[in-house]
């Protein structure tokens, strides 16, 4: 009887850790690693002894594990570190209020909108289409043409994720400093995104040996990453009421409130920013570690070979 009821207490158990996923995958990777290790480090102290079968085991084992680190260093895979992410520099605008310190696209103090306006130039002066995809590679291609008028900045478009990421921390940044209180009050321009800075970006339309070149560029010539920034353009939202039993409408800018532009700098993270991102630094660090551990092991059986060949030179 007794012995019927600690088997089902075992089998309750079992089904319990089954059940809970953290548990099991913890008791697989154990199983996992108690196999491969053990079975490893079984299979060569059989050949070699206890002792320098331990330490080849251990070299292999810290190894493997560095140049696991590399490769999650090189494709920022695995243990990853803190990901990139925007860091606001200042909110300028025509209210008093807004910080202004004179970055290029701030100087003209006399335009009503502090926002990117460098010599009353402006990328929608060169859309002419009606069609929304046609209207972003008009202004792309407007402002290519005319980046020396921008003073180097360059128009992201709304398919760019670059620009996406950068509104989402704009919203939050707006939100910080109190400018609005929601994100229904203002709604950001259609062609109020620019950025400028950061390593060169491919030409267009590359083929095979243009994204060689660029690779080789951008890893060995151009290995440091310069000062990135970024500026989101919003306007206050337009005043619409909600009739009763319609869809709400779709928000849309009130060419009579202001123009606020957030300006934010690209945050790579880690201890060395323009040379090691901190996604890489922590993989980076990890194959380090691995790496040491690994010379250290076979050091150590380089010494004690070259002390076992003294030994048997001296018997000899």
């Amino acid at each position: 009887m007794l012995t019927m009821l600690a088997s089902i207490d075992m089998l309750a158990f079992i089904d319990g850790i089954a059940f809970d996923p953290f548990f099991r995958g913890l008791l697989s990777v154990l199983v996992g690693v108690v196999v491969m290790v053990g079975g490893t480090y079984l299979l060569v102290a059989s050949n070699s002894g206890a002792r320098t079968g331990g330490l080849i085991s251990a070299a292999a084992f810290f190894g493997w594990m560095a140049m696991m680190g590399v490769i999650w260093t090189v494709y920022a895979i695995g243990w990853r570190g803190e990901a990139e992410s925007w860091a606001l520099v200042e909110i300028n605008g025509d209210n008093p209020e807004l910080q202004n310190d004179g970055l290029p696209f701030a100087e003209n103090e006399d335009v009503a909108t502090l926002g990117l306006v460098l010599e009353g130039i402006n990328v929608e002066e060169g859309v002419s289409s009606d069609d929304p995809d046609a209207a972003q590679a008009e202004a792309v291609a407007f402002n290519k043409v005319n980046i020396d008028e921008f003073d180097g900045w360059r128009y992201l478009a709304t398919s760019n994720p670059r620009r996406g990421e950068a509104v989402a921390s704009a919203d939050v940044f707006l939100a910080e400093e109190h400018v609005f209180d929601s994100t229904a009050e203002y709604v950001p321009l259609r062609f109020g995104a620019y950025n400028i800075g950061g390593k060169p970006l491919l030409k267009d339309d590359p083929n095979m040996f243009d994204r060689v070149i660029h690779k080789l560029d951008t890893t060995f010539v151009h290995f440091w990453h310069p000062q990135e920034l970024v500026v989101i353009q919003v306007q206050g939202a337009l005043d619409q009421p909600t009739l009763a039993g319609e869809a709400p409408p779709v928000a849309a800018a009130d060419p009579g409130k202001s123009v606020v532009s957030v300006v934010m700098e690209r945050d790579r993270g880690g201890p060395l920013p323009a040379l090691f991102g901190g996604t890489r630094v922590t993989p980076a660090l990890f194959s380090i570690f691995n790496g040491i551990l690994f010379f250290i092991l076979c050091w150590s059986m380089h010494v004690r070979d070259r002390r076992e060949m003294e030994i048997r030179a001296a018997v000899a």
